[in-house]
């Protein structure tokens, strides 16, 4: 056991709380590159020789190079979370707060524009038209996506929500929606119905447009013909 080992795990604590100060968080970042070194006095030479963490996290390999204790390791740590927070499209880090067709849509192109491969979100709606939270799921691939019912059925079951909203992306190719996505759409409404829960729109974005199930009438035919009630209704 490290003698550092007590202090981390009281800054783990404190990380819970969200009440650190800078030269902390840029202790805690650098615990991964040094398991069995002080990063705390690091961190402070860190900050005393480029001012800010911003700077630090922008500054060069050999600027970096030139503080006691950074090695190439530990500068290409600090770089590479530097980039990460240059690089990463930090719209899809919040979401939209309120469900309305024509401010859902701009939304939609503003976020979903930078995303590099397919995602579907889901956005759980309080009985208000607020959204409340949302769940994204991907498989790092252009082209597909498989959604698990378990996993989408324990977000539906929110106890405040009411309505979903679905969000759909094609990296490559048109926003018009495939069998597949018919499919899909039928298989989301049809829980949506056994768990109460209203399917407002699945909406798809990709370079040509965007298209949205419930403005294209879609969503209505959808919703007759997979219910959880017309399947009762049906089997008797």
């Amino acid at each position: 056991m490290s003698i550092h080992d007590g202090h981390r795990a009281r800054m783990y604590q404190k990380m819970e709380a969200g009440n650190f100060s800078e030269h902390e968080w840029l202790e805690i970042l650098l615990y991964p590159m040094l398991p069995r070194r002080d990063t705390n006095a690091l961190a402070h030479r860190l900050l005393l020789r480029f001012g800010t963490a911003d700077d630090v996290f922008h500054a060069s390999m050999e600027e970096l190079q030139s503080v006691e204790g950074v090695g190439v390791a530990v500068a290409s740590h600090i770089k590479a979370i530097g980039h990460f927070i240059d690089k990463k499209p930090a719209k899809r880090s919040a979401f939209t707060k309120e469900f309305t067709p024509e401010e859902f849509l701009p939304y939609v192109k503003s976020v979903y524009c930078s995303c590099p491969y397919e995602v579907v979100d889901f956005y759980l709606l309080d009985g208000y038209g607020h959204v409340i939270a949302r769940q994204g799921f991907s498989s790092d691939s252009l082209y597909d996506v498989q959604l698990i019912p378990e996993e989408v059925t324990a977000f539906l079951l929110n106890k405040d929500g009411s309505g979903v909203v679905v969000v759909h992306n094609h990296p490559k190719g048109s926003a018009q929606p495939s069998e597949k996505d018919d499919e899909m759409t039928k298989n989301i409404q049809m829980l949506c119905s056994m768990h109460n829960r209203l399917l407002c729109d699945h909406i798809i974005y990709a370079t040509d447009g965007v298209y949205s199930f419930y403005k294209s009438g879609k969503l209505a035919e959808i919703s007759r013909q997979f219910s959880f009630s017309k399947m009762l209704r049906d089997s008797k």
